[in-house]
């Protein structure tokens, strides 16, 4: 909302409260206090924060829902840097996680080989065995190290995605991330 659109009723509001200050006696330090809340009223705003990216999703439904938040870098040095991906999640029936310890829950995927550049990743469970409760959070995927593919070329340019999947085989949605660059040692 604009707060200049709000401007003629606040004149209007502040001239009606001067009015009625003048016909009472106030001593002065109840008039200094009373202009001052009165041009409070100008400066007060509605502040909006709009995500890039936020939920359009049903929490009822049994499809998990993430969204990318952020990544550490987005420039790294090959074999030596690591990659911190931040995604929320969603999730109507809280079956999301395993407690099988060898179970793949999240995927992560170098966009520069999306065959052979997939990493499997674990994921506790969230909610607590049986419980069939809505959950939304966050999760930290690290990604340990990368690589160049190509020896010759002092750097490349590559995007990441990620998915989750639940305990009944549902995948979410796919984020991917901003470019990263990879830079040689």
């Amino acid at each position: 909302m604009n707060p200049q659109r709000n401007l003629p009723l606040r004149v209007i509001l502040f001239w009606c409260i001067l009015g009625e200050i003048m016909s009472i006696k106030l001593k002065p330090y109840h008039f200094l206090i009373l202009i001052s809340l009165a041009f409070s009223l100008f400066s007060c705003e509605s502040v909006h924060n709009e995500s890039s990216e936020t939920f359009n999703y049903d929490p009822l439904t049994e499809i998990p829902a993430i969204t990318f938040d952020s990544i550490s870098s987005t420039v790294v040095t090959e074999y030596e840097d690591s990659l911190v991906f931040t995604i929320s999640y969603i999730d109507g029936n809280g079956d999301l996680g395993s407690h099988d310890p060898d179970a793949t829950v999240i995927e992560l995927v170098d966009n520069r080989d999306s065959v052979n550049l997939v990493f499997p990743y674990h994921l506790s469970p969230r909610a607590p065995e049986g419980a069939e409760v809505a959950i939304q959070g966050t999760l930290d995927i690290v990604l340990g190290n990368t690589i160049l593919l190509n020896d010759g070329f002092p750097s490349e340019t590559t995007t990441f995605s990620l998915r989750i999947v639940d305990e009944a085989g549902n995948w979410s949605n796919k984020v991917t991330s901003p470019e990263v660059v990879i830079e040689a040692q």
